[in-house]
């Protein structure tokens, strides 16, 4: 039976948002955004490759006035049988910043763009606020939470947004466990790890999630590598 159109374009933006994990936004290879940015007079790129469905990403970001981190990029999503362009924007800044023995918070403003989706010219174009909340619970132990919302512009609605991670670090390596989603449109649960190949320069990690979307199951992986560099 052929997809209806509406279906189409929510599982457009689910693959463009969850399966993209909102790009650029946390440290990898989490979903859940945290209370931090690029230290001040750094940039990192980050690059991450995905299995089911196949997606890649290219996202730079640098440190703007300190407490502002921003971030742009692009990549590829496979819908429908077919390689879709993909562009991603964000900007965070901190009302606390995170520290070892205090919490933090901060906002995240996103917008991430998937072209020439069933022949339309402009695509799905989606607009994101975030609030952060990170809290530290031991010395190798942060949890994370997120709420917000999501306009849906080529669907033509909005819906609010939800995550929350444990994180933990363990010498160069980092667990993480989280869950997220949009409501009335999908959930999702993904582990990762972390491993510090050069400590504060490069970070190679790995995830495996699965998402619930419209009564469908979906087991997806993620590698990925974090490369931190003076500006």
């Amino acid at each position: 039976m052929p997809m209806s159109p509406n279906r189409s374009l929510r599982l457009g933006a689910t693959l463009l948002l969850s399966f993209s994990s909102l790009p650029a936004l946390a440290g990898r290879p989490l979903v859940t955004d945290d209370a931090s940015v690029v230290a001040p007079g750094m940039c990192q790129v980050e690059m991450s490759a995905q299995r089911d469905p196949g997606q890649g990403w290219f996202i730079p970001a640098c440190n703007v006035a300190n407490d502002w981190e921003v971030g742009a990029g692009f990549g590829g999503v496979r819908h429908e049988g077919a390689w879709r362009r993909a562009l991603a924007v964000h900007a965070k800044t901190l009302f606390r910043p995170l520290t070892e023995d205090g919490w933090g918070a901060g906002v995240t403003f996103a917008q991430q763009q998937l072209t020439g989706l069933n022949g339309a010219q402009e695509g799905l174009r989606d607009r994101s606020a975030t609030l952060i909340l990170s809290i530290p619970i031991a010395s190798w132990a942060i949890v994370h939470a997120n709420v917000g919302g999501i306009e849906h512009r080529a669907a033509g609605h909005g819906a609010r947004t939800w995550a929350t991670a444990l994180e933990t670090t363990h010498g160069h390596t980092g667990l993480s466990l989280e869950t997220f989603g949009e409501r009335g449109a999908y959930r999702t649960w993904q582990a990762g790890w972390r491993w510090s190949a050069v400590p504060d320069v490069l970070d190679l990690d790995a995830a495996w999630g699965v998402q619930h979307c419209d009564g469908v199951r979906a087991n997806y992986a993620v590698l990925g590598l974090t490369w931190t560099f003076p500006r």
